[in-house]
């Protein structure tokens, strides 16, 4: 009898305890959450604001000192590296009013995935395929594939770039 009172007791307790901690457990989902919708709006935007030649609006995406970076086969790039929202802005205008000027580019983003995500920093990959598409072109082409890493911060209750790795897909030679 007295076994099975104990153990009507600890569940209760356990229970209770369990009670107890159900509202600051759902206020740490609902923020996790509300985190996880804000990333994934700001995400969307990144697209439409290069593919649209939106320089100014592309970098305001980025934190003051983020870092963008192109790798291939496990190494950097050579000169790919941008330190600062002033030269992530300045290859942006570069590359829309230059290279890109004659052509419609469409970044076509999926399957964002949440490696990390805390109330402050978060760090997430999505995979993307990159088309080109010049007025002389019947159709678009692709142009590069790969997945984003991308490291957020919130500053101010805004959720910024601080840093975002393109991994670019590469095949071997035949």
């Amino acid at each position: 009898m007295f076994r099975s009172k104990s153990r009507l007791y600890l569940l209760v307790a356990t229970s209770l305890i369990a009670l107890l901690n159900l509202p600051a457990q759902a206020d740490d989902e609902i923020t996790l959450l509300s985190s996880r919708m804000a990333i994934a709006e700001t995400l969307t935007q990144y697209p439409y604001r290069w593919d649209s030649k939106s320089t100014q609006a592309f970098a305001n995406l980025f934190t003051e000192d983020a870092v963008m970076e192109r790798w291939r086969k496990g190494a950097l790039i050579e000169e790919s590296r941008l330190q600062g929202k002033a030269a992530i802005f300045e290859y942006a205008d570069n590359a829309h009013t230059g290279r890109l000027a004659d052509r419609q580019t469409r970044h076509h983003f999926s399957n964002l995935v949440f490696l990390e995500l805390s109330d402050r920093n978060a760090v997430t990959e999505n995979m993307a395929l990159i088309t080109h598409q010049t007025a002389e072109d019947a159709v678009a082409r692709v142009s590069s594939s790969g997945i984003y890493r991308i490291s957020w911060e919130k500053s101010a209750g805004e959720w910024k770039i601080s840093k975002r790795l393109l991994f670019v897909d590469s095949f071997p030679a035949n």
